[in-house]
């Protein structure tokens, strides 16, 4: 009798005890699932969905230490309305920051001084007419225009007036067919514009510059712009106002595609300065332009080869080291080029990246003292006709002298995809483990009790 009733109580002990495995068992399990989203990746991987889609178009990809906290951050837009930050920071790129979500085709981005505290500012323009300014370090929202034409991806910073303080141009843009291009001038004090040009002209107004470009000792502002619609030829032009009555001073020839890439810059250090443009319209053709005052007017002094599709990024910079800026440009067909700044020789293509380099930077950005090539690529989601589509985005950071890719943010590496996978797992085996030897203990010890 009292060996069953004790074999009973062993029993219901058992049963207690078989309970209270599986509760620490599900607790460990929680709480390993609560922790996941925490666990650090095998690497900094930075991955598609952080890129969104459609980055860095235009001129929307920029590189410096805009936080100033000695490490350099990657800043591009995306069709979406966000604005990434990617940091380099110990061998490796990781997520900084992300915005919150603003208008669709947030390409519009520059950065610098817009107020009188030390720290920089971003200014993001996006496909809704709005303009905003954040602190660069705490990314709050220090200004915000009133909402203008859409796309408000033209974005300068210059101290008009000469009193220490940024002005903010903007230039606008839409439809082309109905040519209502405008440039709106900012202070930081009022989010009304205090001027604009004359009278709208064409559109896509996306790339802005204020230089002495005739050597008269007097500003100019060149404004770049886009002027077709539809299955037609492309059209496009650039033009030159004198900054301070904004007359038109000069107009280029039709360049045959939307101008959206330009640097100012004295390629060959004769003491006046090249406008370096680049171009192109949908499938069409796209070339790179040299314009420089030669003492009369604007003349050309060089166009590349057909590189269109859509040759859309540019920038200029001696990648090399040889002492002779580079012309570097990237086209919708996924190629990036390279040529000699004097020469105009060409002196790299890179490999196929995919469809849509449309965006890119000159920047040492790991500050190893050589820079790279930063370009973002893919098309974006909500257009899939025949001028784009959804392509998986990559940021692409490419050593400038030997041509190699350094990294590609938003590629899955499948190796540290499964390492981590391993690590997950073997994890969550040793927590069990550990789970099922602390219940063993505690039993034998309520035994031997």
């Amino acid at each position: 009798m009292f060996r069953n009733c004790d074999h009973h109580v062993s029993g219901l002990q058992g049963t207690q005890e078989e309970k209270g495995l599986r509760a620490t068992l599900i607790a460990v399990s929680i709480a390993f699932l609560l922790l996941l989203p925490i666990v650090p990746a095998a690497s900094g991987e930075v991955g598609p969905d952080a890129l969104t889609s459609g980055i860095g178009r235009f001129s929307s990809i920029i590189c410096a230490d805009i936080d100033s906290d000695g490490k350099n951050e990657i800043l591009f837009g995306s069709y979406e309305g966000y604005v990434t930050s990617v940091e380099y920071r110990s061998g490796d790129y990781f997520v900084d920051w992300t915005s919150e979500r603003y208008g669709t085709r947030v390409w519009g981005l520059t950065y610098g001084q817009f107020d009188d505290d030390p720290a920089l500012e971003i200014i993001i323009g996006d496909g809704d007419g709005e303009v905003r300014c954040l602190d660069g370090i705490t990314k709050e929202e220090e200004w915000h225009s009133v909402t203008l034409d859409r796309d408000a991806h033209g974005l300068l910073l210059h101290d008009l007036d000469g009193d220490g303080t940024n002005e903010l141009l903007v230039g606008c843009g839409f439809k082309t067919d109905q040519g209502w291009g405008q440039v709106y001038f900012f202070e930081n004090n009022s989010s009304e514009p205090f001027r604009t040009l004359p009278e709208p002209w064409n559109s896509r107004l996306r790339e802005l510059d204020i230089a002495d470009l005739d050597n008269d000792g007097e500003d100019e502002l060149i404004v770049t712009s886009g002027a077709a619609l539809g299955d037609v030829k492309g059209e496009g032009y650039f033009r030159i106002y004198d900054l301070e009555t904004l007359e038109v001073e000069f107009e280029s020839e039709d360049l045959q595609g939307c101008v959206e890439g330009m640097k100012v810059t004295d390629l060959d250090s004769d003491g006046t300065l090249d406008i370096i443009l680049s171009n192109g319209y949908r499938y069409r053709e796209g070339w790179c332009f040299i314009y420089s005052w030669n003492g009369d007017t604007y003349g050309r002094l060089w166009r590349s080869e057909n590189i269109g599709p859509k040759a859309y990024g540019l920038d200029v910079d001696d990648i090399d080291g040889d002492g002779t800026p580079e012309i570097v440009v990237s086209n919708m067909g996924g190629y990036i080029y390279a040529y000699d700044g004097i020469t105009h020789r060409e002196e790299w293509r890179s490999p196929e990246l995919g469809r849509d380099v449309l965006g890119l930077v000159i920047y040492d950005v790991d500050d190893d003292g050589q820079v790279e090539i930063i370009a973002g690529q893919g098309g974006y989601v909500g257009k899939g006709d025949y001028t784009s589509g959804y392509v998986t985005p990559h940021v692409y950071i490419i050593d400038g002298r030997t041509k190699e890719v350094e990294a590609v943010l938003g590629e899955v590496d499948e190796v540290r995809q499964w390492l981590s996978v391993f690590i997950i797992a073997g994890t969550a085996v040793a927590l069990i483990q550990i789970a099922v030897i602390i219940r063993i203990i505690v039993r034998k010890r309520r035994l031997l009790e």
